[in-house]
């Protein structure tokens, strides 16, 4: 009986850290994938010889950067142990991402209203994927 205490300890300290491990995986992904967005983004617009930022782009870049900064701050926090930390970074890293894609809509020059950069469509489509895998995360870590 006692050892089949400890084999079920073990078996979920092995779980612990097959999430854990996954969870620092799609995080890497995560940050990836924003960063790539983030240097797309950078000549998102239609002009020049290789399109040209949008309007506002030391803003927008910012959101991109603390999204990226947040999560590298979740994966040393779930490093850690310290999953609630974690799950916050992660909440703090999906506002940024949301703020950056809201704030290129329309911010090309052109148009009456501005226009939406060249890959926009592209960009809701990665945020879509990425806000999905960290509901994920979120849901597997307990948040």
């Amino acid at each position: 009986m006692i050892s089949g205490v400890i084999f079920l300890i073990s078996l979920s300290n092995v779980a612990a850290q097959n999430a854990s491990s996954g969870a620092q995986t799609v995080l890497t992904q995560a940050t990836s994938q924003i960063q790539n967005m983030v240097i797309s983004m950078s000549q998102g617009c239609s002009g020049g010889a290789h399109g040209v930022p949008p309007v506002n782009w030391a803003q927008l870049q910012g959101h991109g950067d603390a999204a990226v900064n947040a999560l590298a701050a979740a994966r040393v926090a779930l490093s850690q142990g310290q999953t609630k930390d974690a799950l916050q970074q992660i909440d703090i890293a999906q506002g940024e991402l949301d703020a950056l894609l809201n704030g290129a809509h329309g911010n090309c020059a052109g148009g009456a209203h501005g226009e939406d950069p060249v890959g926009m469509s592209g960009y809701l489509a990665t945020r879509a994927v990425v806000r999905g895998r960290l509901d994920d995360v979120k849901i597997f870590l307990g948040g």
